[in-house]
């Protein structure tokens, strides 16, 4: 597990030589116990290797990109924002794609003060303070993208790229119960699990865009899709039985 973060660390800085680009890691909670117990069943060896530069015909590189841009376009309809990209020479089919074919899930945030300290765990907006908002996490969305557009690569696909290269196939990765942690310092897993804890029917089925399906297979984290399936129910059980208000 530290040779993962140490592996993320020198793609970090090994990108910021050409890119210039502010980012801030935001730790959302979540249920340990919850975590490992979902780890053991969710976890599938696969009988032959996974071949994980592409997935469906997409690159690694457009299933960030377009896994970024619809969880963006996402929380910025929450915060009554028209967050579209008008150009993006670097994905532009796939910006012109999004932008045509994506549902947006209604989400719905609840204040610290209205959450207990046993259902803190499934409430990972509460992450959040005066200090770095939703709408800062936001507008740090949006400087990547930029960089992407411009560029094609960012700071953060290093570190995407990194687990679909050299962890996506380790039983000993997936199965590790710092993983979630290490998934959780890149945008697109960290922004799929806020987005999804906070869809406002959380006892109902979770609905997934096609571009969250397609990075989930390419870098095997099933485990990762599980656990936000079975912390969404509990969430969605918790602000049933106690009635939290906004």
């Amino acid at each position: 597990m530290k040779n993962m973060s140490l592996c993320l660390l020198t793609f970090s800085v090994v990108s910021c030589s050409h890119l210039k680009e502010e980012t801030k890691i935001v730790y959302f909670p979540y249920a340990k116990e919850l975590l490992q117990s979902v780890q053991k069943t969710a976890f599938k060896v696969p009988e032959t290797k996974l071949e994980v530069e592409e997935v469906e015909g997409k690159s690694a590189r457009r299933v960030y990109f377009s896994s970024l841009y619809h969880q963006y376009l996402t929380l910025g309809q929450h915060m009554d924002k028209n967050p579209g990209i008008k150009f993006c020479p670097q994905f532009h089919h796939d910006r012109t794609e999004v932008d045509a074919t994506y549902a947006v899930p209604e989400v719905l945030m609840y204040k610290a003060s209205n959450v207990v300290k046993e259902g803190r765990d499934y409430f990972p907006e509460l992450a959040f303070t005066k200090s770095f908002s939703l709408k800062d996490h936001h507008d740090m969305m949006k400087k990547e993208l930029k960089v992407l557009c411009e560029e094609g690569v960012s700071d953060n696909y290093y570190k995407f790229d990194n687990l679909v290269t050299h962890y996506a196939n380790k039983k000993s990765f997936h199965l590790d119960k710092t993983a979630m942690e290490s998934v959780l310092k890149i945008p697109v897993f960290a922004n799929f699990y806020l987005v999804k804890m906070l869809q406002a029917e959380n006892l109902r089925k979770l609905t997934f865009h096609p571009e969250e399906k397609r990075f989930i297979k390419m870098t095997r984290t099933d485990w990762f899709e599980k656990y936000v399936d079975e912390a969404s129910k509990m969430r969605g059980t918790y602000i049933k039985n106690t009635m939290v208000k906004r």
